[in-house]
């Protein structure tokens, strides 16, 4: 496919523009001729508005849905909102750098680079910012791609209508590798790379004054999120992005499989995630929320604090599900500032009701004021201690730190608590029978009958007739009761 010649004209009768005038881009408000609302006319001999003018000269992916997503999101004529499609060859040195659960991540250099928001009277198209270093997302199996997968942009493009994107991933638009045909989420690139490897790389350099910035960075974005009623669903430090753009120089990132905290109906019923980071409610099959992202945050922290990654010497599976929602946590190493670890332990508490919310937690991390402010952390500071249980180390090949479909795990997960719980009891309820049988001289022994409707515990008083009628039937020292051999019968029952 041709992506470079497909251009989205709106109505091929009109009167090309390619000739302006000395007024053609004088912002006056007046009705435009396409869309029939009154906004900034940017082609006077036409009447047509800022936005049909950019919906005109776009590029298409020959993808419906992507198309359509574009033209939509590009109607809103908001001077911050930019979205395109680009053709894959206004990009080089495309470099692989990681796979993620659904994605593979490159670097890649953007010849001409995004738009910006000055025209260019001559070309009559967008002044662009030139070379530009940005990551390219390939999103898995994508070819035939649907609305839900554009999730994504669908979150931050409704985010930033409403909110400063100062915390949040920028994102510039499409791209379609041709080799695959899956489609590419162009964002920008953070050379650091995610907090994981910041935090591989230079954890005993970080200062705990930097690493309070940082987490006051993280919690600000996460704090605008929930704001917007947006619930993260995937919040971990590979999707936290460290870069020098912004004094706390950390942004959230990777929005696919977010959603809206107040939405009504939930068609994907599946969970994804990386286990450690995954609240233990959630865990136990309930919905996620703002409070999940929460405990998210919490495993971070303690990430920050200890340079390993939550459970790192564990293997990942069904039986990690069920230690974390009987209240297993990753161990606490004293080395943070007061009141780190006590908040922390909020963040991950086993009732989301009783964690604190991301504005409170924020105030904790205010410039001025709170516990954990990184000015008093300047004056003070904590000092990285030496210790074994710090400091980075190699993960077990068990523990899997890839977001990926969970819900069966869960399922297992819950069907097997519920089985150890049941057997538990059986084994109480049992010991009682046993114990109450050997104190009671009414009973002459416990035993187990037969019948037509199966085997079954019974106790058999003094004057009861023998419901077992045989002629090999063994003297009452054969009943004497063995605990453990009617403990293991009942459970295979």
């Amino acid at each position: 496919m041709d992506q470079t010649n497909n251009k989205l004209e709106i109505n091929s009768d009109n009167i090309s523009l390619s000739h302006p005038t000395q007024n053609t881009l004088k912002p006056k408000n007046k009705k435009c001729n396409r869309c029939n609302k009154v906004r900034k006319i940017v082609d006077e001999i036409n009447h047509i508005c800022n936005s049909c003018y950019r919906i005109k000269t776009i590029t298409l992916s020959g993808n419906k849905v992507i198309d359509d997503f574009i033209t939509s999101i590009l109607n809103y004529n908001v001077a911050k909102v930019n979205l395109e499609f680009v053709p894959y060859d206004k990009f080089k040195d495309i470099t692989f750098i990681a796979e993620g659960g659904f994605s593979k991540i490159y670097k890649a250099t953007w010849i001409d680079g995004p738009a910006t928001n000055k025209w260019n009277k001559e070309k009559q198209e967008p002044i662009r910012l030139g070379k530009t270093t940005v990551a390219l997302k390939e999103l898995n199996n994508s070819k035939n791609i649907d609305s839900k997968e554009l999730n994504e942009l669908k979150i931050f493009y409704n985010f930033i209508l409403k909110y400063d994107n100062y915390y949040i991933n920028k994102y510039f638009g499409i791209t379609q590798n041709p080799i695959t045909q899956n489609f590419m989420i162009i964002t920008d690139y953070y050379k650091t790379g995610d907090l994981t490897h910041y935090i591989t790389k230079k954890f005993f350099k970080i200062s705990w004054y930097t690493k309070l910035i940082k987490l006051r960075g993280i919690i600000r974005g996460l704090r605008k999120l929930h704001d917007a009623d947006i619930v993260h669903q995937d919040y971990h430090s590979g999707n936290i992005f460290i870069g020098t753009k912004s004094f706390f120089g950390a942004v959230i990132g990777d929005f696919g499989i977010s959603k809206s905290a107040i939405e009504s109906s939930n068609d994907d019923n599946e969970v994804y995630g990386i286990i450690p980071y995954v609240s233990p409610e959630v865990l136990q099959g309930q919905k996620y929320t703002k409070a999940s992202d929460i405990y998210s945050f919490g495993m971070i922290m303690w990430e920050l604090m200890t340079g390993r990654k939550p459970f790192w010497d564990r293997n990942h599976d069904t039986d990690l599900i069920i230690e974390i929602f009987d209240g297993l946590r990753p161990p606490i190493v004293t080395n943070a500032p007061e009141g780190y670890i006590e908040l922390m332990q909020k963040c991950w508490h086993s009732d989301p009701n009783k964690r604190p919310n991301a504005s409170e937690i924020s105030k904790e991390f205010r410039y001025s004021y709170g516990n954990l402010n990184h000015n008093n952390e300047k004056k003070n500071p904590t000092k990285v201690i030496n210790s074994p249980d710090i400091g980075p180390i190699t993960n077990n090949s068990g523990a899997i730190y890839k977001s990926r479909p969970l819900s069966a795990m869960i399922k297992s997960a819950n069907i097997t608590r519920s089985l150890k719980r049941q057997n538990k009891e059986s084994k109480r309820k049992l010991s009682n029978l046993v114990e109450n049988n050997n104190e009671d001289k009414i009973v002459k022994k416990l035993k187990f009958c037969n019948n037509k409707s199966g085997v079954y515990l019974t106790k058999e008083l003094e004057l009861d007739i023998d419901c077992n009628i045989d002629s090999n039937t063994p003297n009452d020292n054969d009943y004497k009761v063995n605990m453990e051999f009617y403990l293991n019968l009942l459970l295979k029952m």
